[in-house]
């Protein structure tokens, strides 16, 4: 597919796609969502936490609800406050609470930045899978 497809398959500009796929722009979840079922592929293989292109189990929907009980329970496995948690992921306290609350849709970079440092799978977090951890090893690029 070009980008030109791609676009038109997303409702957006050519050019806006292609800022996204150059890293000049951040891809909204929700794109990211609808090309990970469109390829039917993880989100986890789109963004490089894993090598395997899907989870037998994987579900096409964000689950709000597990959503919400994954991001506090795996802050809390960690023994992170959502202080300590909002200063490293350079946020707000009153942000990283209406996250676990859902008040407010968590964004794709504090999203990835937390599968990064915690080791986890995107896909797990969103309730699309079971499958807490990737499979492939990553190196954390938050200190």
């Amino acid at each position: 597919m070009t980008q030109k497809d791609i676009a038109a398959f997303l409702g957006v500009h050519k050019a806006t796609y292609a800022s996204w796929e150059r890293g000049q722009d951040l891809f909204p979840l929700k794109r990211l969502l609808e090309l990970s079922n469109y390829y039917q592929v993880s989100l986890d293989y789109i963004i490089g936490l894993t090598d395997t292109k899907a989870y037998e189990d994987l579900k096409p929907n964000i689950d709000t609800v597990r959503l919400q009980e994954r991001l506090r329970t795996i802050r809390k496995e960690n023994n992170y406050t959502q202080e300590k948690l909002a200063d490293i992921l350079n946020t707000t306290h009153s942000a990283i609470s209406t996250y676990e609350n859902g008040r407010l849709g968590i964004p794709l970079i504090i999203l990835y930045q937390m599968c990064q440092m915690f080791h986890v799978s995107m896909d797990y977090l969103l309730g699309r899978t079971n499958h807490k951890y990737p499979e492939k090893e990553l190196v954390s690029q938050i200190n």
